[in-house]
């Protein structure tokens, strides 16, 4: 009599380990991901462009600040060039992965006619890189950037921001340390705190 009720006991406990396991949702890359870019929420780095190009002279010889600022549900890190404070790349999670936008904004603080383009995280992201083709919204925005791709890496040392435009030579590639934090920058335009 007693093997019927510790077989029972043990389908039980059992049948209990499963289904705890089973409600556990898996661990996303793109969870991770974000996690990685929130670890630095707060904090600001200097950062170099890597063989610029003629397109991106205006940025030569400026200060590049990147700046973790808003890390909720959205992840939005201004990037200062110079005294222009327009730029935001906005990260948030999607169902399936990661979505990155780019928030331009006027000085007023309305937003620019080229802004919000971006796009999602191609498969085969994984927690400390993902690349972002062009959305549709990209696409009738900047025909040009139809066939854009930026790659966001970060490593415990390093955040890498990088544009190909595929099909052509843009490129575009700006490099921080993490580990070298700086003096957190002003307000990007447009921030709301």
């Amino acid at each position: 009599m007693l093997r019927r009720p510790a077989r029972f006991s043990l389908a039980l406990v059992a049948g209990a380990v499963l289904l705890s396991a089973a409600a556990i949702p898996p661990f996303e890359p793109a969870d991770e991901y974000l996690a990685a870019l929130r670890k630095h929420c707060g904090r600001a780095f200097e950062g170099q462009l890597v063989d610029p190009q003629p397109a991106d002279s205006a940025m030569r010889g400026q200060r590049l600040v990147m700046h973790v600022r808003g890390c909720g549900d959205t992840v939005r890190i201004p990037f200062h060039v110079g005294a222009n404070r327009s730029r935001t790349w906005v990260f948030t999670r999607t169902a399936a992965s990661v979505r990155l936008k780019h928030d331009h904004r006027h000085e007023d603080g309305s937003e620019d006619a080229v802004t919000q383009y971006g796009g999602d995280a191609r498969a085969g992201g994984t927690a400390s890189i993902m690349a972002f083709a062009a959305d549709s919204f990209t696409s009738a925005l900047l025909p040009a950037a139809r066939t854009n791709v930026w790659t966001v890496q970060i490593t415990p040392t390093q955040y890498v921001y990088e544009l190909r435009r595929e099909g052509t030579e843009r490129r575009f590639r700006v490099e921080f340390d993490l580990t070298k934090p700086v003096a957190v920058p002003s307000a990007p335009w447009g921030s709301k705190d």
